[in-house]
């Protein structure tokens, strides 16, 4: 099992990744097998919030890593990003 710090941020044509996600709409932890059904719980979880207004959004996850010596601060890897997109089918 992994853990992750996920990212949302609205996906703004034109604007750089630094502008996009340096004030994002949701921050949060999530915990899977790997990225991709992190994504997939993270996408679950958002879906019902913007049903009846879809927009696109752009989420960047970070794989977390426990402390080397078993406490203190947990460690990050380099940014995993991913594109939500949804649809009025959705």
């Amino acid at each position: 099992m992994n853990t992750y710090v996920y990212y949302v941020a609205e996906k703004i044509a034109g604007a750089l990744e630094m502008q996009r996600f340096a004030h994002p709409i949701h921050v949060g932890i999530v915990s899977a097998s790997d990225h991709l059904a992190a994504y997939n719980a993270v996408l679950e979880d958002l879906r019902p919030t913007f049903a009846d207004a879809p927009q696109h959004l752009e989420v960047r996850f970070e794989a977390l890593f426990p402390p080397r010596s078993g406490k203190g601060v947990w460690r990050h890897g380099k940014p995993i990003d991913t594109d939500i997109t949804f649809t009025s089918a959705d």
